[in-house]
Order: structure tokens, then sequence, then C-alpha cells
């Protein structure tokens, strides 16, 4: 709360203090998301304020989409950007040379049934599994998980990691031309452990997207499943109706 500074001898209305204090020390990254605000209360308590002020300085702030509350929770900064895109370039932040890629996990695994079933591989055939997180101005933008068939990417872990994107990966270093991508969209509620790589609350809407990658022979040569924050993520998707 030191943060926040009033001076009651001008004539600059509370509420417009209380605000203004809050908003510069995000705009600076001093708060930043998630971070608690205290209560309008506490407010009242430490500066002798009405809480009638404090409520406007927060609802001026909400407006400013800077910060939220959550019922029984808070109020919390929100200061993140929203990834928008047409829902079939989603995959348009690989592109993006200013976001930021972390690799979490890397494994070799030939057990997984469902996986199997989704790059459509027979029974004890092996497949890459890569977890990793993709930022934007340090915020996380979406939480990969990664799945390729071994027969296609042979000995992988040796040129592992790759630094220009799986795109680059699939097309550049192993030739493979994908022919298409076919999407799938379903929303969900974030477990505790995909909230904190995605730095978002505990049961908070995600959105989750999964896509299959073919080449020109109809083969599946990648699955990824994609689990996007709902509150900072919107698609557009163009429905074209028959004559």
């Amino acid at each position: 709360m030191d943060y926040i500074f009033i001076d009651k001898t001008i004539k600059t209305s509370i509420y417009k203090q209380i605000a203004s204090s809050i908003s510069k020390m995000i705009d600076t990254g001093k708060l930043t998301y998630n971070d608690k605000l205290p209560t309008e209360k506490e407010i009242c308590e430490v500066f002798g304020v009405s809480q009638t002020a404090v409520k406007m300085a927060y609802q001026q702030l909400i407006d400013q989409h800077k910060i939220k509350r959550i019922k029984g929770k808070g109020t919390f900064v929100t200061n993140r950007e929203t990834y928008h895109q047409e829902f079939p370039n989603i995959y348009a932040f690989e592109a993006d040379q200013e976001n930021e890629c972390q690799d979490i996990l890397f494994d070799c695994i030939n057990d997984e049934y469902m996986t199997q079933r989704m790059l459509k591989m027979d029974k004890n055939e092996s497949f890459y599994v890569i977890h990793r997180l993709i930022k934007s101005k340090k915020n996380p933008l979406v939480y990969q998980h990664v799945y390729l068939p071994e027969k296609f990417y042979p000995k992988l872990k040796k040129i592992y990691p790759y630094k220009d994107g799986l795109f680059s990966l699939i097309q550049e270093t192993y030739h493979h031309r994908i022919h298409h991508i076919q999407n799938t969209f379903s929303p969900a509620l974030a477990s505790s452990a995909e909230a904190q790589l995605l730095n978002i609350l505990s049961g908070e809407a995600i959105y989750l997207i999964r896509s299959q990658i073919f080449d020109d022979n109809q083969h599946i040569i990648g699955y990824i499943v994609n689990y996007f924050p709902g509150e900072f993520s919107s698609f557009e998707v163009t429905v074209h109706a028959k004559p």
C-alpha cells in the first residue's frame, strides 16, 4: 500500500489521486498481473478517506482494464494484452520474433494410447513429447504440449532445442511439407498446474485447441495441444453459409 499517495491539501479529487497512484505503479511495472491490491476498508483506515472515494478509484481502474474484482478473493492487477487472431491463423505467434519460448519438458515415450490414436500410430511406436511455454512481453501467451512421431523426426534430441519455432523445425529442418492443419476448439477450466504456468487463477476459463498437422500423404506428422488463457485470448471464426 506504500505506492498510494494522497495529498489532502490540493484540489485534485481523492479518488483521482488513488487511481493515479495505482495506475502509475502498473504502467511502470512495479505492480504486475495478478498482484493483489488492498481492500477498500484497508485504504480507508490508513488514509482516513471515504469508502465512496475508494470505490470510485477502483471503478475507474476497472473501466481502464487495469484491475479486476474477483468475488470472495479481492481486487487484482490485470494489465495483460489479449492475443487476438483469426482461428485458422492461431499459430501466427510462431512468426513473432519478440515472443519468448521456454521449453520445460522433453521426452520420448511409446505407451500413451490416446496420443498414439491422435497421431494414428501403431501400439508401441515412439513419439517425442515437448512441453513449452510461449510468452509475450513476459506474460504467458500459450502453454503447449507438442507430440512428434519419432519415425518422422529421427535423432530429434541431437538437434534439440530448436530456436526458430516448431514449424521451422518441421518444414526446414526435417523438410516435411505441411498440407493442412485440422483444429478443434473447446472451453475448459484451468487446473492448478495449468493456472500456475499461465499465470492465472486455478479454475479460470481457458481455451483448449488441439491441432493435427498433416503432410501431402495425409500422414499426421505432429499433434499439438494448446492451452490459451481465456481472459487474454480471442479468436475470430468465419462461418460460410451454403446458398
